[in-house]
């Protein structure tokens, strides 16, 4: 594995999430998965909901739960995420994610069609947030 390692700021309209050196970023974009390594050309990613996971510089490993947004590779090789929503998988209430994804889940089964969709947005937010929160890859610890 190389050292060579970009600064990642993880920021969401809360407030600062993230900030680091990392080897490696993968994200979910509209558009599909995309991976980042430093090095990587200037870009800008709409991102979906879905899960941002880093390899820092140390080797630990950071999970993410993000709720759209956009990511920013600079030229100088920094990357920038500036998320809707955006929780490290320790600072996410398990509990209270489950119990959201619950009350979604019954609410569409028993729902009118007009509210389906945001039926559906929010148990989609729910389980991305139990998915990070539970996930067995070790996270970063620093």
């Amino acid at each position: 594995m190389s050292d060579a390692t970009m600064h990642v700021e993880v920021v969401s309209a809360e407030g600062h999430v993230l900030s680091g050196e990392a080897r490696e970023l993968y994200a979910r974009g509209v558009e599909g998965e995309i991976g980042i390594l430093p090095g990587h050309a200037p870009a800008l990613v709409a991102l979906d909901v879905g899960s941002l996971r880093l390899t820092m510089a140390d080797g630990g490993r950071e999970r993410v739960a993000v709720h759209k947004g956009v990511l920013f590779v600079g030229d100088d090789g920094q990357v920038i995420v500036l998320a809707d929503i955006a929780e490290r998988a320790e600072d996410i209430d398990l509990e209270l994610a489950r119990t959201k994804a619950e009350r979604a889940q019954q609410r569409l089964e028993s729902g009118s069609d007009s509210d389906a969709e945001a039926y559906r947005a929010s148990l989609r937010k729910q389980q991305l947030r139990i998915q990070v929160a539970t996930s067995t890859e070790p996270t970063h610890t620093g």
